[in-house]
Formats: structure tokens, C-alpha cells, sequence
């Protein structure tokens, strides 16, 4: 689908006379990123663990959650730790469970079977806890939408804590505590932590009570796990989530967790530290980064809920022994190869009945009896991704459907499932990510009402993809220097994208398809204007392509890249788009 290429505003004179230090390309990245301030920008580019994180209590609810979990402690109550299926909830669960084991204290963990009890809790789940005998219940990354089941709880003299991070919608539950930077009346600075981020600010609480002794700076070794679950949850990297995965991108680098090393090492991943600190900075560099966490770490923890249950995943993450360790690694690794071949297969099918129509509509909505549960959201991303429409992918069993729901920038989805509510069991989420139960007799009713929903909140333009450029780079501007200036922005995520930039009217001096069935393209690139040559890399780009060849010219979109090649590195661009040049 074609692009539409939209530069970022440019910054004014003044703030290159403002503050001097910089290039002007980094002070161009830094007045897109709204960091206009010498103090902003100090703490972006050298973000501190003890000065940057804010004080735990600043949460409305977390002195009274910290009096109800210490005064179960005291009277050896009965703790339940209730996480979600995916990487977030399972993070979050293991982070608790062992802040509790370093303490001393035993805990149970309940992890919803994601094909057969869905999201959150469920009348299901809640029964077989009361019948535990568990005195206090606490839920990471979910309950903030339960609230019949968190009344049945209470009800049945439990008391609930919810560590959440999702928006609210309807009535808060019953909970004995609510901790959820979301809701009404929230006094904390920063509202986009993950779920297991709320858990660890939890645990930071928790540690200055009187009676908890644990190593001073115990918790950072806790900063691995709270890493997966903020890249792996797309939140944005920016204020105390990028100080906390900055951080924690060295902590996972030489993490204690066993399950996490076999993880990575089944994922190819080699992580060490630079053997050299940069003296400007109080963090030491490692080769771990985001696209590391969030496509070779997440993808194979998630996998477990996916095609069978997060319990293997969790035990990954908190085992102490070598040998298991390798073992549950192996299973991950087995159930991710699955989930991939399921993916597939499915979107096929998806592309196949879009491709049925004569035009694609405006929202993408499709399911089927065979389709996977546990693969949904996956399928809606890659369907989002092609034809840039809100998806709505769904599993239909013999009464309800399961369903997962994807959108782009400017579109909420949660405010479209809010326009025909009545018609869901369950609806929740983000506002580009969701999930949905309904019966199967208003799944006509809801296409409509979703459709009409679209019809009138995104208008025609909305169906065109936008790419953010930067700012616009000559041949000269491509070096070694500018790279290294670039690197300093990472860690990259939602909120901090990688830059990417535009050069026009460059020449094709060489053109060869690589790779598996000639799919992407190495090509050489020269300017009208200078003798240097650069060399470039286009990912998938022969699809549509076929029609390019030396001497033709192009403007393109890319990206920076270090190449590194039996022991030598090459500076390269990476192309995220191209077109012939006018």
C-alpha cells in the first residue's frame, strides 16, 4: 500500500541557538520528541535510577496496599498472586512471586488458561479461589474491568488488590485497593507504566516497610522482567519507562534468572556488556536492545498461552535450576515454531476472503470456527499492517466468539466496542489493542454497529499510512558520527521510534535480489550531486519492485544501520521505503 511520506515539523532558529552543544540533526530528534528544555534533555540522554523513578506512594491506594499485604504477612494469610496469560501479566506474577520467595514468603500463583477462561478473571476462576481458602487476591495487568467477579470475591471475604495499568471503563470493582494510574482521580506523575512496572513499583513500596530486609538495590536485579513486559507491551519509552528498560536492558544482559538465559539462548541471542564504559554516562552499553526483547524474547514467552498454557512460561521465569530451565525453554521454543505456522495459515485465509471483495472495506472483520484463540491478535497485527484498517479478528465457538481487535494511530478501539457495549459479553483493552467476548446472534448486529462506528470517526484519509520522516539527509550527512549521535536516543519504542530519514534523487548504481526466493533487495546508491556511494538493504522490497534497475532514481525512506561482518562493520541504510523520483 502506497505511503504517504510526512516530514515532522522543523525545529525554529531559536532552539539551535538555545542550545548549542548538539548537532543540528540531534536537536531536530530532540524538538520532535518535545524535549525543548536543557533539563529534559539532560535526563533523556543520561537517565538516572535514584533520581528519575517517582516515589511508589505517589499512587492513590498504595500505602493502604501496602498495609493489607504486609498485615497478611504478619498473620500468614493466605496470598493469591492472579496474573495474565501473556508476557505482562506473567512477568508481573513472577516479579511479585519473587519478591514474596526472597522474603520468605510463600505465595500462589493463578495464570487464566487463555483458550478456555479468557482474559482476566472469570466466574471460574474466581470460584476455585474462594474454595482455596486465599484471604487476599492480587491481580497484575487485569481486574480493572472485573467487577462482578471482584464482588463475588468480596462478597465471599476476600480482599482484592489490583495492580492494573489498562483504561477504566464503567464502574470501578469492589476492590479492597485499586492501583491503576487510569483511573479517576490518580495523583501519580507517570500513567503509561505496564502491568508488571505497577508491580515493581509495588515491590519498591513494599521494601521500605520496617519489617522487609532485603540487599540494598535488591529490586534492580527485578528491572529483566519489567523490561519484557514494557517493550513487549508497546507502552510508550519515554520518562520512568525508559529509565526503567535502560536499565533493565543491562540487567537482562547479565540477568540471574536461568529460564531467561536458556530463553535467549535458544533465541540466538549472545547478550554481553561493552568492555568499555562511556565516561558520560552512568549506564554501561550492552548489545541488547528493544527489537532484541520485543521480537526474539516476548514472541517465545508469549507462545505458551498461546498454544497451550502460561504456566510454562511462568515456571520459565522462576526457576532456579539450570537443567529445568533448559527444558521449559525447549517447550517455548517448540510452541513458538507452532504458533508461526498457525499464524500463517490463518492470515491467508483472511487475505483470501478480502481479496473475495471488490473493494476492502473500511473495517476489517472476520472469523471462523478453526481459527486458533490464541493467535487472534497476532493475525489482526499483520492484517492492520497490509491494508491499514481496524481489525477485528475472532475464533466463533457453538455460543460465543472470542475476538481480538487491532487499529492504527487516531483510531480508539475501546471507544468503538463503547458504541455498541450492549452488545458484548466482555470488551477491553488499549486504545489501539483490544478484546472482545460476544454471542454469536449479535455478531451481525456488532459488524454493523462497528462499521457505522468507523464510517463516521475516520474519514477517507484515515485509510492511507502515514511515515513520520524526520528530516531530510544528503549523502555527506551519512556517517559514523551521525550513527553514534543516533544510538544515543535508544532505547527505541512507542513513543521514541527509531528515526527514520528521507534522500532524495539518488541514483541506483547496482541492483541484486538476496535472500530467500530473491525477496529483498541489496542495492548500491549514488547521488547527482557526489561521488559517494552507499550501500542499502530493502527488507521484502521486490515485491512491487520488479520494475527498478540501475540508473533508475529514487527517493527514499530509511533508517541506519551497522552492518558487522566477520569483524568488520559497514555503515548502511535501511530502507523502509522507496519511490522513483520526480
Amino acid at each position: 500500500m502506497q505511503k504517504e511520506w510526512k516530514l515532522k515539523e522543523k525545529a525554529p532558529g531559536e532552539f539551535f541557538e538555545r542550545v548549542p552543544a548538539y548537532s543540528p540533526q540531534t536537536l531536530q530528534l530532540l524538538w520532535t520528541r518535545n524535549l525543548k528544555t536543557q533539563q529534559a534533555i539532560d535526563e533523556f540522554f543520561n537517565p538516572d535510577y535514584e533520581e528519575d523513578l517517582h516515589d511508589p506512594f505517589l499512587y492513590k491506594g498504595m500505602a493502604e496496599a501496602v498495609e493489607r499485604i504486609m498485615s497478611a504477612v504478619k498473620k500468614k494469610e493466605k496470598i493469591l498472586v492472579f496474573g495474565d496469560y501473556d508476557h505482562d501479566g506473567v512477568s508481573g506474577a513472577a516479579l511479585l512471586t519473587l519478591f514474596f520467595r526472597e522474603i520468605g514468603i510463600e505465595n500462589e500463583v493463578y495464570i487464566p488458561d487463555r483458550l478456555k477462561e479468557g482474559y482476566g478473571l472469570s466466574q471460574n476462576s474466581i470460584e476455585k479461589i474462594i474454595s482455596s481458602g486465599i484471604n487476599v487476591l492480587i491481580t497484575i495487568d487485569c481486574g480493572i474491568t472485573d467487577y462482578d467477579e471482584i464482588k463475588k470475591a468480596k462478597e465471599a471475604g476476600i480482599d482484592v488488590i489490583v495492580l492494573d495499568h489498562h483504561l477504566v471503563h464503567g464502574k470501578l470493582p469492589p476492590a479492597c485497593v485499586i492501583i491503576d494510574a487510569k483511573q479517576k482521580g490518580e495523583t501519580y506523575p507517570f500513567k503509561e507504566l505496564s502491568g508488571a512496572g505497577v508491580a515493581f513499583k509495588v515491590v519498591q513500596a513494599l521494601i521500605r516497610h520496617d519489617d522487609i530486609r532485603v540487599p540494598e538495590g535488591w529490586e534492580k536485579w527485578l528491572l529483566d522482567l519489567v523490561t519484557i513486559s514494557t517493550v513487549g507491551d508497546i507502552v510508550p519509552l519515554v520518562g520512568e519507562n525508559r529509565t526503567l528498560v535502560k536499565y533493565g536492558l543491562v540487567v537482562l544482559a547479565q540477568t540471574r534468572r536461568p529460564g531467561i538465559r536458556a530463553l535467549m539462548e535458544k533465541a540466538g541471542l549472545k547478550p554481553r556488556l561493552a568492555s568499555k564504559i562511556d565516561p558520560k554516562s552512568k549506564i554501561p552499553q550492552t548489545n541488547l536492545d528493544t527489537y532484541s526483547v520485543g521480537f526474539m524474547i516476548v514472541p517465545r514467552i508469549n507462545a505458551a498461552s498461546r498454544m497451550d498454557h502460561a504456566d510454562t512460561a511462568f515456571a520459565l521465569l522462576t526457576t532456579e535450576s539450570k537443567e529445568e530451565a533448559g527444558m521449559l525453554a525447549q517447550r517455548l521454543e517448540d510452541h513458538n515454531k507452532e504458533r508461526q505456522s498457525t499464524v500463517e495459515k490463518i492470515t491467508k485465509e483472511v487475505e483470501q476472503r478480502l481479496r473475495a471483495n471488490e473493494k476492502i472495506p473500511p473495517v476489517i472483520i472476520e472469523g471462523d470456527e478453526g481459527w486458533s484463540r490464541g493467535v487472534l491478535g497476532i493475525v489482526a497485527n499483520r492484517i492492520l499492517d497490509k491494508y491499514f484498517r481496524p481489525t477485528f479478528i475472532f475464533s466463533k465457538g457453538k455460543e460465543k466468539s472470542v475476538g481480538s481487535v487491532r487499529s492504527m494511530k487516531g483510531f480508539n478501539v475501546v471507544e468503538a466496542m463503547e458504541s455498541c457495549k450492549d452488545l458484548f459479553e466482555e470488551f477491553g483493552g488499549h486504545k489501539a489493542a483490544g478484546g472482545f467476548t460476544i454471542k454469536n446472534e449479535n455478531i451481525e448486529k456488532f459488524k454493523e454497529g462497528i462499521t457505522m462506528f468507523t464510517n463516521k470517526n475516520l474519514g477517507s484519509d484515515g485509510f492511507t499510512p502515514i511515515l513520520e520522516v524526520e528530516m531530510e539527509l544528503s549523502t555527506e550527512d551519512v556517517n559514523w558520527e551521525l550513527f553514534e549521535e543516533i544510538e544515543k536516543f535508544g532505547p527505541f519504542g512507542e513513543a521514541n521510534p527509531k528515526p527514520v530519514f528521507v534522500m532524495r534523487n539518488l541514483e541506483i548504481a547496482e541492483l541484486r535480489p538476496v535472500g530467500q526466493n530473491g525477496r529483498h533487495l541489496q542495492l548500491l546508491l549514488q547521488s547527482a550531486s557526489s561521488d559517494k556511494q552507499l550501500r542499502a538493504i530493502y527488507f521484502n522490497g521486490a515485491n512491487g519492485n520488479g520494475h527498478l534497475g540501475p540508473g533508475d532514481n529514487i527517493d527514499t525512506v530509511f533508517e541506519f544501520v551497522a552492518d558487522e561482518w566477520n569483524g568488520t562493520k559497514e555503515l548502511k541504510l535501511k530502507i523502509t521505503d522507496l519511490r522513483i523520483a520526480t
